[in-house]
């Protein structure tokens, strides 16, 4: 039985379109139409279990200024490394000459599976993917409707350099202040009174290079460098997400920590800004939701849950309100074989939807200190 509240029962309210991201090993027919199976089944018990909630009707759906879209979209980016595994296959076959039948099953099963999640992290790859899917988003925002992005496997890399590299909360001026010593660059700087920016921005106005090591590298004082800023308005609005237009993001089956193991290491460029995006995060009403079988070999945690007071206490972030959250949850098992828990969560969506409805609500209460 899905409840249905008076203002959620309105055609007028707005809508929170759910985008899911398909993971590696989805290169082919067959696979491409398991994941849209998989999604449209997902979805639909997903919207039973957040209609269900009176948590989300309040919190998430802001007592139902909102109602969550009955059609699913999906983010579909299988079909982009289709050059790089039919390389894969070739090799996989000179193997079957001298391999044991078992040995060959599990290697190509990994080769795919662990091809596309490192191939999808590359830079180079990733960027332009990334591009098509703000194109998306902006086209729900133009449309009124904020988004959910849910992504499966390697799609929580997506979703993640989604928020890394688009949302605005690079303080403009504050970075180019401490990147420059140049006291007339910094009157200029100041004079202009810049909106927070993004690091997509300031890539693609060619002011910084986004660096190997995670690093932002400023480019080289000079007369287009100050062309470039005047614009760098233009360009924020243009390759950074808008205030609103993104709720927040959904991982599940999710080795985003295996791939990205620096985003807590406390040596790297990339921690810092990783601190900035996971405050903006926080004060923005926005959330960051990991959710795994506990028996998935492919699914970590994205890092230590933590309340407002935890942050604050530690000297970790100085957070100016506590309306987001992040929060990583992997206590129940997905009752398949070790090697079919990874791909379970489709086949359990009905059990699955009602863990992550559990986990949106521990995570806002953990944060929030149990405000509600």
């Amino acid at each position: 039985m899905i409840l249905c509240f008076p203002a959620f029962c309105s055609e007028n309210n707005s809508e929170i379109q759910f985008i899911y991201i398909n993971g590696s090993n989805n290169n082919d027919k067959k696979m491409k139409k398991w994941f849209y199976d998989g999604m449209n089944k997902m979805h639909k018990n997903m919207l039973s279990a957040f209609n269900n909630s009176k948590f989300i009707h309040t919190v998430l759906l802001e007592n139902d200024k909102y109602k969550i879209s009955y059609f699913p979209e999906a983010f579909f980016w299988g079909d982009k490394s289709n050059a790089q595994i039919r390389a894969v296959d070739a090799d996989l076959k000179t193997t079957k000459v001298f391999s044991p039948k078992i040995a060959q099953k599990v290697r190509a099963m990994l080769a795919y599976y662990v091809h596309d999640a490192i191939w999808v992290s590359h830079y180079r790859n990733m960027h332009p993917i990334v591009d098509d899917l703000h194109k998306q988003v902006i086209k729900n925002y133009k449309q009124g409707k904020p988004v959910i992005l849910l992504g499966y496997s390697a799609g929580a890399f997506i979703s993640y350099e989604y928020l890394f590299t688009k949302l605005p909360y690079i303080n403009t001026e504050n970075y180019f202040i401490s990147s420059y010593k140049s006291n007339d660059l910094i009157k200029f700087i100041k004079k202009q009174k810049c909106n927070n920016t993004c690091i997509d921005a300031l890539t693609e106005a060619h002011l910084a290079i986004y660096g190997a090591d995670g690093r932002l590298i400023p480019a080289v004082q000079n007369d287009i460098f100050f062309e470039q800023y005047l614009k760098l308005g233009d360009y924020t609005k243009k390759y950074c997400t808008p205030n609103g237009a993104v709720k927040g993001i959904i991982n599940f089956a999710s080795p985003l920590l295996l791939f990205y193991s620096d985003l807590n290491s406390p040596d790297n460029p990339m921690t810092y800004y990783n601190k900035l995006l996971y405050k903006y995060l926080l004060e923005n009403n926005m959330f960051w939701l990991t959710v795994n079988y506990s028996d998935d070999p492919m699914g970590y945690p994205v890092a230590e849950n933590m309340s407002y007071y935890d942050l604050k206490n530690k000297e970790i972030l100085n957070i100016r309100s506590r309306k987001g959250f992040v929060f990583s949850k992997a206590e129940e098992k997905s009752r398949r074989t070790f090697l079919g828990a990874h791909t379970s969560y489709w086949s359990t969506s009905k059990r699955f939807s009602k863990l992550v409805v559990k986990a949106f609500e521990q995570g806002y209460n953990l944060y929030n200190d149990n405000d509600l």
